[in-house]
C-alpha cells in the first residue's frame, strides 16, 4: 500500500501513557503522522520527539476541537490526499488505518468513520441515535475518521461550534458526501479520559448533541 498520500493527525494531551506506543507501531508500519501537543504538563511532547513525527505544539490547552483543526490544517496545507484523525489514548489498533485507507480508495470515499464496538457512555447511544437518524452516520464520535482533503476542504474550519470533532463529517454528511463506516474493536481506555470524569463526560456529550441539534435541526434542508 502506498502510505505517502495520507498521514494521520494525533491530538494529545497529557497522554505520556500511550503516546509512545502508538507511535512505535505506526512506525513500524511506515504510516506518517502528526501529533499536536494540546497544552500537556507531562512527558507527551518529549516521548512525541523521540519519534519521526511532526509535532505541532500549543502553548496552553486549547481543546480537543483545536488540537484536530490545528492537525488537519496542517495536513491540508502538507498536500496530502487523506488525513486520518486518530486519538491517543490507545483504545484504537492503529492497524485499523489502513483498513480505513483501502475503503476511501476502494469505495470512492469522502468520509470514512468508525463504528465502536462498544460504547463507553450512556449519553454517547444518545449522541448516536441522533447521527444516525439525522445524518445515517453510526457512531459520530468515535475517534477515528478519514477525510479525502480536496473535499474537506470545502467545508474548513474543522470544527467551529465545538462538536468534539464531529461537524466536519456531519457537513460533509450533509452536502451529499459519500460517507464510507467500517466495524472496529476497541481496548479499554487507562487512566482518565479526555472528557473527564464520569458526570463531567456525559454532559459535555449532552451539551454536544444540544449545539449539533441547534446547528443542523433534526432534518436535512
Amino acid at each position: 500500500m502506498n502510505n505517502k498520500d495520507f498521514i494521520v493527525v494525533i491530538p494529545a494531551w497529557n497522554e505520556e501513557e500511550s503516546i509512545s506506543c502508538l507511535l512505535d507501531t505506526l512506525s513500524n508500519l511506515s504510516i506518517r503522522s502528526i501529533v499536536v501537543d494540546d497544552g500537556s504538563e507531562d512527558q507527551t511532547p518529549k516521548l512525541a520527539k523521540t519519534f519521526n513525527t511532526k509535532l505541532i505544539q500549543h502553548h496552553r490547552n486549547l481543546g480537543y476541537e483545536n488540537a484536530l483543526s490545528t492537525g488537519i490544517h496542517q495536513a491540508a496545507n502538507d498536500g496530502y490526499k487523506y488525513a486520518i484523525t486518530m486519538d491517543a489514548d490507545g483504545q484504537i489498533d492503529a492497524k485499523d488505518i489502513l483498513r480505513f485507507v483501502g475503503v476511501a480508495r476502494e469505495e470512492g470515499a469522502d468520509v470514512v468513520i468508525g463504528i465502536r464496538n462498544y460504547r463507553n457512555r450512556f449519553c454517547e447511544r444518545i449522541l448516536c441515535l441522533f447521527g444516525q437518524i439525522r445524518f445515517k452516520i453510526r457512531d459520530p464520535l468515535c475517534g477515528i475518521k478519514l477525510y479525502k482533503i480536496k473535499k474537506a476542504k470545502q467545508f474548513f474550519p474543522f470544527d467551529s461550534h465545538k462538536l468534539v470533532g464531529m461537524e466536519l463529517a456531519f457537513r460533509m454528511a450533509d452536502a451529499g458526501m459519500k460517507i464510507s463506516q467500517i466495524n472496529i474493536k476497541i481496548k479499554v481506555r487507562e487512566g482518565l479520559s479526555r472528557y473527564g470524569s464520569f458526570i463531567k463526560g456525559e454532559l459535555r456529550i449532552l451539551r454536544s448533541l444540544y449545539k449539533a441539534i441547534v446547528v443542523f435541526g433534526f432534518s436535512q434542508n
